[in-house]
């Protein structure tokens, strides 16, 4: 089976390209919950970010502060930032429904994000060093820079994803397979090109 990320299709709105380092690109997303709704995409076929070496981890924490800032600039707050990660292992059950280690970065801010930690067994970090090759982990981000991990969950296929659309208040909506959101990638991608032209 073919990867997705591996063999993007450029042609596609939602596979334009924001930016692009070494290790890295960043897009915008099929399914795209919100106005603002970015990718960053290992280059490297890796299950996980937890499987990059110290360069492209230290160009990967680059990108998310990068990111994290055009956000501020942009819609005049912070993101979340998270990661479904899968483990090496050949596991059937797999917290990603891409094998292919990417974070999304989300124009959103949760109405009680205690909920949400409580919720997916959260515990705070003071890096992205400690993230687990060998199991399945959501790691998030939140608008204030607080790292969190979580290897305590049961492994759902867009969990992360669920969560959010819930808080927007169309929960039945959360599936990038079945709904597009063109208008949001269109305006991701208007607003991030002109913002890189700066």
């Amino acid at each position: 089976m073919s990867c997705v990320f591996c063999n993007i299709d450029k042609s596609k709105l939602e596979n334009t390209i924001i930016d692009e380092s070494d290790s890295f690109v960043v897009l915008p997303t099929i399914g795209a919950l919100v106005d603002g709704y970015l990718m960053i995409i290992s280059k490297r076929h890796i299950n996980s970010m937890a499987e990059l070496e110290e360069k492209e981890r230290a160009e990967y924490e680059f990108l998310i502060e990068k990111y994290r800032n055009k956000f501020k600039n942009i819609y005049n707050k912070f993101p979340i930032v998270f990661e479904h990660g899968s483990p090496i292992n050949n596991s059937d059950m797999k917290a990603s429904s891409v094998i292919h280690a990417h974070t999304h970065i989300v124009n959103h801010q949760f109405l009680d994000e205690s909920i949400i930690i409580k919720k997916l067994k959260l515990n705070r970090i003071d890096n992205l060093n400690c993230l687990s090759k060998k199991q399945n982990y959501i790691m998030y981000i939140n608008p204030e820079n607080v790292c969190y991990v979580s290897y305590n969950f049961e492994p759902v296929s867009q969990m992360m994803r669920k969560i959010i659309a819930k808080d927007l208040g169309y929960e039945d909506k959360f599936d990038w397979k079945k709904e597009k959101f063109i208008e949001n990638i269109n305006s991701t991608v208007r607003k991030f090109k002109k913002e890189v032209v700066k």
